[in-house]
C-alpha cells in the first residue's frame, strides 16, 4: 500500500480527481458546507455509495443536507450523543482502493484554501488491512446514521442552525484581553454578578434609583421618538448631557450623572442645531437585540463624519455618552471622572483609548465578564440593574478627583 502526504491544494486536487475517476465513493465526515467539492460529488451522484455527515455543534450547512437528501446513500447523524468527528473519503477505482484520511472536512474552508489542513492518501487493494478497516468504519457509521428526512430532521435542524449561526461567527475572532494595570481598583473580568450589584449599590457619588430613572427615561425617549433627531432640542440635551449648570433638567432628573458634555462646544451645537448626522450615527445601533462590532464601527464612522469641518472633534466621552443612553446594556460612558479607573481595570492606558479601539478594549472584555454574562435576575431592582448593567459599570470606577486630568 502506498502512502502520500496531502497538504493545502494537493488534497483538493486529489479528492476531485478521485471523484471523477472512481467507480464508487463512500464518505464519513464531521461537517459539510457548500463548496465545489460537494458540487462535484453531487454531479457524480450515480457513483455515490454511502455518505454520512455529522451535524454536531451545528457546523453543517443544512443546504448541503438538503442537496444530498434525494440520494438514498446519504445519511446524517444528529447533533447529540458522542461527537462524530471523522474525515474519511474512500474510492473504489479501476486499480483498487484509495482513501483520503486526515483533517479535511467536506467544507469550503477545508477544500477552498481558507484552513490549514493535512491528510494522507492511501492507495492499495480492498483487502489491505487499513483500507478494509476504514471501509468497515464508514459502513458502521452509515448504519448508525439516519436518513436526511424533511420533517423529522431538517426542519428542527435548520431552526437551531439559524439560532446558533451568530454564536459560531463570534468564535472566529480572538481578542487579546489585558490584565488590569498596576493600581487598578478591580478587574471587571473578576466580578461576579453579586459583587457587581454590591459595587453599583455602593456608589458614593450618585443615587442608584436616580441613575436607573435616567437610563429608563432615555430608553423611553428612544422608544417613543424612534430617532435622536425626532426628539425635541430639550430632550436631545438630556440624552447628550449638554445642559448648562443652571438649566432645568428634563423630568427633574440629574442627567449629568452620566457625564456632563456642556463644555464640548461643537458637540453641543450639533445636538441643538444640527442633530441629523448624530442621529444617523445612532441609527446604526439597534434598539434591541445584540449589537455587533460591524454596527458599532458604522456608528463610529458616521459619528466622526458629523464633526467634519469642526474645530473640535467628537471623542470617546461624547460618543459613549450617546451610546450608553441608547443601549445601557452594551455600552459604558467613558468620562473624565471614570476614564482612569475604567482604563486601568481593562488594562489600557487612558491616553490611548479612542473610538477606534473602544470596542476591543472596553466592550469585548466587558462582555466576557461574569457579571455581564449572568442571566437576568427575577428581582425587581436587580432586574433593572441587569437591564442597564453596562452603563452602571461607571458607578464602580467613578472618581471625581480625576476630572479634567485626561482630555476626551
Amino acid at each position: 500500500m502506498e502512502v502520500s502526504l496531502l497538504t493545502e491544494g494537493q488534497a483538493t486536487r486529489t479528492v476531485a480527481r478521485l471523484v471523477r475517476e472512481c467507480i464508487r465513493f463512500n464518505v464519513a465526515v464531521a461537517w459539510a458546507g457548500t463548496n465545489a467539492m460537494v458540487d462535484a460529488m453531487l454531479a457524480a451522484h450515480s457513483k455515490l455509495g454511502m455518505v454520512v455527515i455529522g451535524t454536531h455543534m451545528y457546523q453543517t450547512d443544512p443546504a448541503v443536507l438538503r442537496a444530498f437528501m434525494p440520494y438514498k446513500g446519504a445519511r446524517c447523524l444528529p447533533p447529540d450523543g458522542r461527537l462524530f468527528h471523522p474525515k474519511v473519503y474512500m474510492f473504489e477505482t479501476p486499480k483498487g482502493m484509495s482513501a483520503v484520511v486526515g483533517s479535511h472536512n467536506l467544507t469550503g474552508g477545508a477544500f477552498g484554501g481558507k484552513n490549514i489542513e493535512v491528510s494522507v492518501l492511501l492507495e492499495g487493494q480492498a483487502g489491505d488491512e487499513v483500507l478494509s478497516g476504514l471501509a468497515s468504519f464508514v459502513k458502521a457509521s452509515w448504519n448508525s446514521a439516519e436518513a436526511v428526512d424533511e420533517d423529522n430532521f431538517l426542519f428542527p435542524y435548520e431552526a437551531q442552525y439559524r439560532l446558533n449561526k451568530a454564536r459560531r461567527s463570534a468564535l472566529d475572532k480572538f481578542h487579546r484581553l489585558k490584565k488590569p494595570r498596576a493600581g487598578a481598583k478591580t478587574s471587571p473580568l473578576a466580578l461576579s454578578w453579586a459583587k457587581f450589584v454590591e459595587g453599583v449599590k455602593s456608589d458614593g457619588h450618585h443615587n442608584l434609583d436616580g441613575r436607573l430613572a435616567i437610563l429608563e427615561r432615555a430608553f423611553a425617549l428612544f422608544s417613543e421618538r424612534a430617532t435622536f433627531a425626532a426628539m425635541s432640542a430639550y430632550e436631545r440635551k438630556a440624552i447628550a448631557g449638554t445642559y448648562g449648570s443652571k438649566e432645568p433638567r428634563l423630568d427633574g432628573l440629574e442627567w449629568p450623572w452620566f457625564g456632563t458634555m456642556f463644555g464640548q462646544g461643537d458637540f453641543k451645537s450639533l445636538v441643538i442645531k444640527s442633530p441629523k448626522q448624530l442621529s444617523e450615527a445612532l441609527d446604526h445601533i439597534p434598539a434591541e437585540a445584540d449589537v455587533s462590532e460591524e454596527q458599532f464601527n458604522a456608528f463610529a464612522m458616521a459619528f466622526d463624519r458629523a464633526f467634519q469641518g469642526k474645530s473640535h472633534k467628537g471623542g470617546v466621552p461624547t460618543a459613549t455618552r450617546l451610546l450608553a443612553m441608547k443601549r445601557p446594556d452594551f455600552f459604558v460612558g467613558v468620562t473624565d471622572a471614570n476614564r482612569n479607573g475604567i482604563c486601568a481595570a481593562f488594562g489600557t492606558a487612558p491616553t490611548t483609548l479612542n473610538l477606534g479601539n473602544y470596542w476591543s478594549r472596553v466592550v469585548v472584555p466587558m462582555q466576557s465578564s461574569p457579571w455581564w454574562l449572568a442571566p437576568r435576575p427575577r428581582g425587581a431592582l436587580t432586574g433593572r440593574i441587569w437591564d442597564n448593567r453596562a452603563a452602571l459599570l461607571d458607578s464602580i470606577y467613578y472618581d471625581p478627583s480625576t476630572k479634567k486630568k485626561v482630555k476626551g
